[in-house]
């Protein structure tokens, strides 16, 4: 049986099959420009503001939807407070799931790669992997599952996960490439009414009791909702009076928090920064987070109880920001050449395995061999080790798709290497990704860089 991370009260290694394990890194999850991401600061104010505050209840206490277990004291009590979340490695086997409410609308598996989703066989009957805590999940309530393939840097969440005898079905699914922007399509939903990913907007314990600031909005419900605008996709009411789903709630910056302890200081100064996004209906002002046994209730409770919906403004409905211009020429800087990635090692982001044909990787170049964070393309030798059938690889930054041209050819058999530039994720996260075209057989990859632009 595996231990719970969130039980030790530390980091998980980013291999194990676990609940809490290591996210990702860097964080936060998804690009800088993604809408759970972006500073909402200077963001105006909706004309509406005042009159969705008075709907909620200007007096209406927050609430912090997470915590721990819900009876410490009795471990036969799988009843939990928050969202677990699971971590796997990309090896771990995928499952199909039958999609029950919204077929047409759930994800398979992830694009480029087989169908199914990576769910460990403890969630099954194990209690805690899954909303709720319930061994299995069920379908009186949510029971989100999500999982995160952490070699992969894919996100799979669920709603309404259950196991009926042999298999596992949900109401609905989604998959997100934590590298990209991608957005549902309109009308869709996802494991979320709202049809956006639930995991980037919880409030974890890792941030709040970190160095840094929490750099991303938070997901919190509403009682009802009136359609939706951006960055939602999908609509779970008609209430004229009510905000849409996607709507945004910002702390006015004028609520003194010098009061709170530090880590109640980095949520709120978090929902100054980057607000809270209506992502579901559900209790008024409630904000969610993760399972984790370390959070104290009687600590956050009075905390969040303190704010009141008229602490909030409501900012201009299906507000983005404004498109950077460009940046202009980039400068050369050489590196000692450096291996980035060796598909012939063990397991792990800069190792195995080999890559599986017809799918893709995203792979975090900077902080590695010297790569600054703020480097836009790297130059590198691509090299494909003995593959056993012909194909080309594709190379292409983090944050966007495949792209129709090849960056190296290859012919059974042989050891080939080809000189290339490759282009780094514009949100800014370092990263980048490549395609395996080759039409049955996985290949090994080699990857040494020798400089990079910025």
């Amino acid at each position: 049986m595996l231990a719970l991370a969130v039980a030790a009260g530390g980091a998980a290694p980013a291999s194990a099959q676990m609940v809490g394990g290591q996210l990702p890194q860097p964080l936060p999850l998804f690009p800088r420009d993604n809408w759970w991401n972006v500073d909402i600061s200077q963001a105006p104010v909706d004309a509406n503001s005042a009159s969705f505050i008075t709907w909620i209840g200007a007096s209406r206490g927050m609430h912090p939807d997470f915590g721990g277990d819900v009876d410490p004291t009795d471990p036969s009590n799988p009843n939990i407070y928050g969202l677990p979340y699971i971590t796997v490695p990309g090896t771990q086997p995928l499952v199909p799931v039958t999609f029950v409410l919204f077929g047409d609308q759930s994800d398979s598996g992830a694009a480029g790669h087989p169908a199914g989703y990576p769910i460990p066989s403890q969630a099954e009957t194990q209690a805690k992997w899954i909303e709720g805590g319930t061994p299995g999940g069920g379908t009186s309530n949510d029971y989100h599952m999500l999982i995160v393939d952490t070699d992969n840097r894919i996100l799979f969440e669920l709603y309404q996960a259950h196991w009926n005898v042999d298999h596992w079905e949900a109401g609905s699914g989604a998959v997100f490439q934590l590298d990209g922007d991608a957005r549902r399509p309109e009308t869709w939903t996802s494991a979320d009414a709202a049809g956006l990913a639930i995991l980037p907007g919880l409030v974890r314990y890792d941030e709040a009791f970190g160095s840094a600031p929490i750099r991303h909005a938070f997901r919190f419900t509403l009682r009802d909702s009136n359609g939706h605008v951006f960055p939602a996709s999908h609509d779970a009411g008609s209430n004229s009076s009510a905000p849409p789903l996607g709507a945004r709630l910002r702390l006015k910056a004028s609520v003194d928090l010098s009061g709170y302890t530090p880590e109640v200081q980095r949520i709120f100064q978090a929902m100054k920064t980057y607000g809270l996004i209506f992502a579901d209906n559900g209790s008024d002002m409630y904000v969610q987070g993760t399972y984790d046994t370390r959070w104290n209730n009687d600590v956050l409770n009075p905390a969040f109880g303190s704010l009141t919906a008229s602490d909030f403004d409501v900012i201009q409905l299906g507000w983005q920001p404004a498109v950077a211009a460009s940046g202009g020429p980039y400068q050369f800087y050489t590196l000692t050449p450096c291996r980035l990635l060796d598909t012939r090692l063990a397991d792990g982001p800069y190792g195995g395995p080999a890559v599986p044909p017809g799918s893709q990787r995203v792979v975090v170049a900077a902080g590695q061999c010297g790569i600054p964070a703020t480097a836009k393309a790297l130059t590198a030798n691509v090299t494909v080790v003995a593959p056993a059938e012909g194909g080309f690889l594709s190379f292409f930054p983090g944050d966007e798709g495949v792209p129709p041209t090849s960056t190296i050819n290859f012919s059974p058999g042989r050891v080939l290497a080809n000189n290339a530039v490759i282009a780094l994720a514009s949100s800014g996260s370092g990263t980048f990704g490549f395609y395996d075209a080759t039409p049955t057989k996985a290949v090994h990859l080699l990857v040494d860089v020798s400089g990079y632009f910025q």
